[in-house]
């Protein structure tokens, strides 16, 4: 029955995954923050029916959920239409904390208080799974000081390409935003991403 149930599993997940990746890249489509969010909950709840997040397919498991989210990333970085990428951005902003103020005084007032909100709320929790990824999948990444240079690097460079390809701006607030989001993650859920990469070792030495 069980094997059964994963076969179902298996076949819906690969069907969620062929819908969202073929409504993500038509750019006839938009689509939303409550509908990209759906669709990785029903990734991630197939998924784990098709693999248990038990020791035996621990590495697989999270293998599959990283590649998931590093292609949503991409796509919110830099092709996904609900969020301007196919418009022509132009702009550097060196100061730190402009842009946040901005936002704050604007949804304060109630003047754009969703795209604050989305930007806020989103530059935060961008790159906030990579605190949970990474020093699961590289155990060096669980030491902070190697965790946190090498995530300002990866963002830097994000914004560099932004501006370069003309798909964003480029905010020093974002880096700090998406800074602050991994930071968190990682003090957050260091207890747990240690213990998936023990297990996750001991996986490759029992082999």
């Amino acid at each position: 029955m069980f094997k059964l149930i994963r076969a179902l599993a298996f076949v819906l997940w690969l069907a969620v995954t062929a819908l969202d990746l073929y409504i993500e890249l038509d750019p006839r489509f938009t689509v939303g923050v409550p509908v990209k969010l759906a669709f990785a909950a029903a990734f991630i709840a197939l998924w784990s029916l098709v693999f248990p997040p038990t020791r035996r397919h621990m590495g697989k498991w999270l293998a599959v959920l990283f590649a998931y989210y590093v292609w949503m990333l991409l796509n919110l970085l830099f092709f996904d239409g609900a969020f301007g990428r196919e418009e022509i951005h132009y702009g550097i902003n060196l100061e730190p904390f402009y842009t946040i103020r901005n936002y704050l005084r604007a949804y304060g007032r109630g003047y754009i208080p969703e795209i604050a909100l989305v930007n806020l709320v989103g530059n935060l929790a961008a790159f906030a799974p990579m605190g949970f990824f990474l020093p699961s999948l590289c155990r060096p990444m669980g030491n902070l000081f190697l965790y946190l240079p090498s995530m300002f690097l990866m963002i830097s460079a994000v914004e560099v390409i932004q501006v370069m390809t003309a798909c964003g701006s480029g905010d020093v607030d974002d880096l700090i935003l998406n800074l602050a989001g991994a930071l968190v993650c990682w003090l957050v859920l260091w207890p747990l991403s240690r213990h998936i990469n023990n297990v996750l070792r001991r996986n490759r030495y029992d082999s």
